[in-house]
């Protein structure tokens, strides 16, 4: 009996002090130590709607609570499989760490995304609550500054002065009947400059930015690179530019081919423009999916240096092939016909395979440009000049700059900087030439292989690799639309949809 009056009277002890501490203590404690995982059902629901608008929770995750965008990533593709909120994710992963609601508060004060902390502010600490009211006021007096210059704010955000500085950064002349006048859209540019400072990206909002364009692409982690390729065995480099290096590795069981970016600190606007064509070949390869366009299947950022990864291509380059001192690996005629119907076939679907209305130029095709694979089918690669072109009602856009290998390049783009698909169709015919003639596009004398083929005056036979024997009518053929594609003019020249039936009807007898 005397035991359990004492249980009772020690029970009812206990509601006491708990009450006493909720009504004395209970609102420091309630507002500082009110964890994340504590917040009510409504209004994280009403917190993640807000989050998930306009990709918020990247921002969040990234700038603010310091996730590595491989973590991201491998956030974004796990809730992409179980259709959950990824903010609600977010949270739920960050709440593992013990964060409180306040430290949240603070950090959506911080992207001020006051509308998030208007939902969250019951449950943070009267004296904080001025971090809304104050960002409102900010935010209302920029914007009634921001009102009296319009027209030079989108000016300047718009039109930069100095874009011979962004890679691939279009502007626009006048308008004429044959000129695209509307803003050219980049696809490449990535919405806020990747910053490359300290051998690493370390503004997390551009990290979003980079995550953005990848996609469904996974992030590597870079431990994983650098064990594929035995640490970065020098035995292995597959080749070698201003860029940095490209190494065969083993990557999950599969061979691949590793592009790692190498920092140079004397030239840091060299590197910002590498950084820059690199992530416009993420973009690209990521939104333009074709049997003859070469696979990415991954990318890796957050290590010592950024690095793409793509499917090893054992065949080697065009470029290679068509130059090999190996009688074993001279290309025969059907091969080389193929792989210039599979190089067109490519092309015309960048071209074809509009996005916003505009084709994706490639700018820098070449036969350097395309691999081969074991069985020698062609990939195109290397994306990191390429632009959207001109709407179908416009014949081309003027561009600031002029960038690609010059023996590819056609008149009007060196020299009226006018871009569109007809700079691909040109560069093509280039690689035609080569492809029948085995001939480099610039010879010693500094005359160009177009020359040579387009003013040859003896027999055009005389032109074809004599390396192989035979199938003289498929050589003369392929020089023939060669010749088209090169054409002075612009308009003279046929589109890659009209080359590639062309091409398909090259006759292959011996």
């Amino acid at each position: 009996m005397f035991c359990e009056t004492f249980f009772s009277v020690y029970i009812l002890w206990c509601i006491c002090i708990y009450i006493y501490i909720f009504l004395f203590c209970g609102l420091q404690v309630h507002f500082l130590k009110m964890y994340i995982y504590l917040l009510p059902y409504e209004e994280r629901q009403e917190l993640c709607n807000i989050l998930d608008q306009n990709d918020k929770w990247e921002h969040l995750g990234g700038a603010q609570m310091k996730y590595s965008i491989c973590e991201l990533d491998s956030l974004k593709r796990k809730v992409a499989c179980g259709g959950k909120s990824p903010s609600d994710e977010l949270l739920t992963m960050w709440s593992h760490q013990n964060h409180t609601l306040l430290e949240l508060f603070i950090l959506l004060s911080n992207m001020k995304c006051y509308q998030a902390m208007v939902a969250i502010k019951q449950y943070v600490d009267k004296q904080y609550h001025y971090l809304i009211k104050d960002g409102n006021k900010l935010d209302a007096l920029k914007g009634r500054k921001e009102n009296n210059v319009l027209e030079s704010q989108i000016h300047q955000n718009n039109f930069d002065d100095n874009a011979d500085k962004v890679l691939n950064k279009c502007l626009v002349n006048d308008l004429t009947t044959s000129c695209n006048e509307s803003r050219v859209e980049n696809l490449s540019a990535p919405k806020s400059p990747l910053f490359y400072g300290r051998h690493r990206m370390t503004i997390a909002s551009d990290r979003s930015a980079v995550m953005e364009r990848a996609s469904v692409i996974p992030c590597i982690p870079y431990d994983e690179l650098q064990k594929s390729t035995n640490n970065w065995d020098e035995n292995v480099v597959l080749g070698k530019g201003g860029f940095g290096k490209v190494f065969k590795g083993t990557w999950k069981c599969t061979q691949v081919a590793i592009k790692r970016l190498e920092q140079r600190l004397s030239k840091p606007d060299s590197d910002m423009e590498q950084m820059r064509q690199s992530f416009t070949e993420l973009h690209c390869l990521n939104s333009y999916r074709h049997d003859n366009v070469l696979p990415l299947y991954g990318y890796s950022i957050g290590g010592p240096h950024p690095c793409l990864i793509y499917q090893y291509m054992a065949g080697g380059s065009l470029d290679q092939r068509l130059r090999t001192n190996d009688p074993s690996r001279v290309l025969s005629w059907p091969t080389r016909l193929n792989i210039a119907v599979g190089s067109a076939r490519g092309l015309q679907f960048l071209h074809t395979n509009m996005i916003n209305g505009k084709p994706l130029v490639h700018g820098d095709i070449k036969s350097a440009n395309i691999l081969l694979d074991p069985n020698d089918q062609p990939r195109i690669g290397d994306f990191g000049l390429a632009r959207a072109g001109p709407e179908v009602q416009y014949t081309y856009i003027k561009v600031s700059r002029i960038q690609g290998t010059r023996p590819y390049l056609p008149d009007e783009f060196l020299r009226g900087k006018k871009f569109s698909t007809k700079v691909d169709t040109y560069s093509f015919g280039i690689v035609l030439f080569e492809i029948v003639t085995a001939l480099p596009p610039m010879f010693g004398n500094r005359k160009t292989l177009k020359d040579h083929v387009t003013t040859y005056e003896g027999d055009a036979i005389e032109l074809k690799d004599s390396r192989v024997t035979g199938y003289d009518e498929c050589f003369t053929e392929i020089l023939n639309i060669g010749k088209l594609c090169v054409m002075k003019l612009p308009r003279q020249r046929p589109e890659m949809r009209d080359v590639l039936i062309t091409l398909e009807k090259v006759s292959l007898h011996p």
